[in-house]
């Protein structure tokens, strides 16, 4: 029920403001375009590096924060949400929204409604300093 009513939320922010006249995409999208890939998010409104995740398979990605601490993370796919349960960070309300505006690709939080975007995509591998935490 929860889970609902944050999406009903993000649904209507979203169509309520002008800079997401962008289309959504669909998780399975989404994932045909990252996985295999490695993606690189920034913050939409400082363009800070947030962190690198490579998306080894449908359901499994690894996470690495911009402090270069990594951990594994689980996929799933909730209606037009991306859901990541990580190890070291298990909230099952960690989900986000794409969308697609032009040629580039956002993400937002279910949540929070922190908006990133892709800024680059990759095949090199993720790299970790130290042991991944999970």
């Amino acid at each position: 029920m929860r889970l609902r009513c944050i999406l009903w939320a993000v649904i209507a922010c979203v169509c309520a403001g002008p800079a997401f006249a962008q289309q959504q995409i669909t998780p399975d999208a989404f994932l045909d375009l990252a996985t295999g890939q490695t993606l690189t998010f920034s913050d939409y409104d400082t363009g800070i590096t947030v962190g690198v995740e490579q998306f080894l398979k449908r359901d499994q990605s690894v996470w690495a924060q911009s402090d270069g601490r990594c951990s594994y993370g689980r996929i799933d796919i909730r209606g037009p949400l991306l859901c990541f349960i990580y190890e070291n960070f298990p909230n099952p309300d960690n989900c986000w929204m794409p969308f697609q505006r032009d040629t580039e690709i956002l993400v937002m939080s279910a949540e929070s409604r922190e908006i990133q975007r892709v800024t680059e995509i990759t095949t090199d591998p993720v790299l970790c300093e130290g042991t991944p935490l999970s």
